[in-house]
């Protein structure tokens, strides 16, 4: 089966449907930051990617929730914090956070892909971003897919509220990403809205821990407006065509997520990547995977060794997809010169 979109789409944190609805913020702008305290780690270096598939992974209890966690140290006596996120969640998010909260109320900021509350709040940054996928060319979106793949798309929009009439002015970038946040509030009881990312912010606004942007919103809106319309199109057939599939799937990612095993993540991830596709259909998601995190990657460690070098001790939190790999975050900070140990949960 094809799952690669459903991977990397949950592990992006802008969100498009927010943005096409109107959906408003409650929680107040951010402060400052707090003090420093330490934690216990054992020994674990980046894993590189297997080859087997991934297991299947059953419901987490509260007592085995232990997202991936780093800890990271410098040889001049820095410190850091490399957390991998997924951007959305259940009610198991409040133990996670619950877990976490001792070390980072010890750091001087958290860090996220960027501020998803505060920018909410900026509804002129969001109208210029939402301009990147309006057509442009006097056609419709229904112009850019089959009759059949267009009113399936349209019937799963309907569903989760949406009038799809009102999308005809959006290209297939933004319906890519509609369809598939349709299907996660249609298929699925999960809500962006108590993701990790968000929890972590709020949880720093209430304690005055400041927090920082890794990327930019803009950053991630232009991502997804660079893709071609081939590459949109097989994510809006491969998310419809395994929508009987997705709450399952969907659960199967959260839970492994839940366990934090880096070993179990990697297989995940290297299974969605090597799904059942042609050679043209390879190439187009080839695209996608390296510049959806192997690029990102790149510029995520810049941050985080900027961070590490000033001796700021900053709770380094994205997608856990960019921690996984050779060309994970974890091990390029070990080429860098940092020891990057798995933090071992009491």
């Amino acid at each position: 089966m094809k799952k690669l979109a459903l991977l990397l789409t949950l592990l992006l944190l802008v969100s498009l449907f927010a943005a096409c609805t109107g959906g408003t913020p409650t929680t107040a702008a951010p402060t400052t930051a707090a003090s420093a305290a330490d934690a216990p780690v054992t020994d674990a270096p980046a894993v590189e990617a297997p080859t087997t598939a991934a297991p299947t992974v059953p419901q987490v209890e509260e007592a085995d929730v232990h997202p991936l966690l780093y800890h990271v140290t410098g040889p001049d006596g820095q410190e850091g914090w490399l957390f991998g996120t997924i951007h959305v969640g259940d009610e198991r998010i409040q133990t996670a956070l619950e877990k976490l909260t001792p070390i980072l109320d010890g750091c001087d900021a958290l860090a996220v892909e960027f501020d998803v509350v505060a920018y909410e709040q900026d509804y002129a940054a969001q109208m210029q971003a939402m301009s990147k996928f309006i057509l442009t060319d006097g056609t419709k979106a229904s112009d850019h897919m089959s009759p059949e793949t267009f009113e399936k798309a349209s019937a799963l929009l309907g569903e989760a509220g949406l009038r799809p009439s009102l999308m005809q002015a959006y290209n297939l970038a933004m319906w890519a990403q509609l369809v598939e946040q349709a299907a996660l509030m249609t298929r699925t009881s999960y809500s962006t809205e108590i993701g990790m990312d968000r929890s972590l912010i709020r949880y720093c606004y209430d304690h005055k821990i400041e927090v920082r942007d890794v990327e930019s919103a803009e950053l991630q809106y232009k991502l997804l407006a660079g893709f071609s319309d081939e590459l949109n199109l097989l994510l809006i057939e491969e998310a419809l065509e395994d929508l009987d599939s997705f709450a399952a799937d969907t659960d199967k990612l959260y839970n492994t997520w839940l366990k934090g095993n880096p070993v179990d993540l990697l297989l995940l991830v290297a299974a969605e990547e090597g799904g059942d596709y042609t050679e043209t259909e390879q190439a187009l998601l080839k695209d996608y995977y390296d510049k959806m995190l192997t690029q990102r990657n790149i510029g995520m460690r810049d941050r985080a060794l900027e961070w590490l070098k000033a001796g700021d001790k900053v709770f380094f939190a994205v997608g856990a997809a960019h921690l996984l790999g050779m060309g994970g975050l974890a091990a390029l900070l070990q080429a860098e010169g940092f020891t990057v140990e798995l933090y071992e949960y009491n």
